[in-house]
């Protein structure tokens, strides 16, 4: 059910020859993103919620498609109705209410689904969910690289022009690939759900011009299995960049 609540090294012949190695691996990069532009989705989602599990089990299937970022989002508004949601953060209720407004009249529910920052629709309505992929392919996402350096994060933003420069905030999330849950009260009561990419931490990272730059950022100290890095347009609008790090086990 839906749920309403309130910065060159000196170029010499082997650099060269370097450079032209990744250009020619850039432009084979951007042929592939015409036919496979990368994507962001988001789910804003509750363990107490009887209507999430299925939208959860639609953000996994998504997860595994390439250039598809995906992230979860749980929510802690629920957590009085018996179950405490054991992957909520307030933090994703401060997100969720930054999206309110895209809506009319502004709402929130779980499970809420946005693709690229745009256009929330019930995380649970395949056909809906078509249609945003669907306008997506004609949505430029930038790519986002990360690199993790023992205790720092590394990030390299391109160079975007959307629609003017200047109103940008790069979000950071730490996030846990995989997590099962056996839920023994409320709404999902007796049922074992699977998560993926929930949102564990959050970090404004501050605004952005959208002009190319490299920076740098505390790795979490928390449990996390690697970091989502998204560029928006106005805070909580159009994701213009985006990039994942998944880390290694020995990480």
């Amino acid at each position: 059910m839906k749920r309403q609540t309130k910065r060159l090294p000196l170029l010499a012949l082997g650099a060269l020859l370097t450079l032209a190695s990744a250009t020619a691996s850039a432009d084979e990069k951007k042929n592939d993103d015409k036919t496979s532009p990368l994507t962001v989705v988001e789910l804003f989602t509750s363990q107490s919620c009887s209507s999430c599990p299925p939208a959860d089990k639609y953000l996994e299937e998504l997860s595994a498609q390439d250039n598809v970022i995906t992230m979860s989002c749980h929510v802690s508004y629920f957590n009085q109705n018996q179950w405490k949601d054991t992957l909520s953060h307030e933090f994703c209720d401060v997100r969720q209410h930054g999206y309110a407004s895209l809506e009319t009249p502004p709402k929130v529910y779980t499970p809420q689904m946005l693709v690229n920052g745009l256009n929330p629709f019930v995380g649970s309505h395949i056909d809906k969910a078509a249609t945003a992929l669907s306008r997506a392919k004609n949505q430029v996402v930038m790519p986002i690289e990360i690199q993790k350096d023992e205790s720092l994060i590394r990030f390299m933003l391109p160079s975007v022009d959307f629609p003017v420069s200047g109103d940008f905030r790069i979000w950071m999330f730490g996030f846990k690939k995989s997590h099962t849950q056996d839920i023994s009260a409320g709404e999902n009561s007796g049922k074992q759900i699977h998560y993926v990419n929930a949102a564990i931490t959050y970090t404004n990272l501050g605004g952005w011009k959208g002009d190319a730059i490299s920076s740098i950022a505390p790795k979490p100290t928390e449990d996390v299995d690697g970091i989502i890095i998204l560029a928006q347009a106005g805070g909580y609008g159009r994701i213009v960049a985006a990039g994942k790090l998944e880390f290694s086990k020995s990480d």
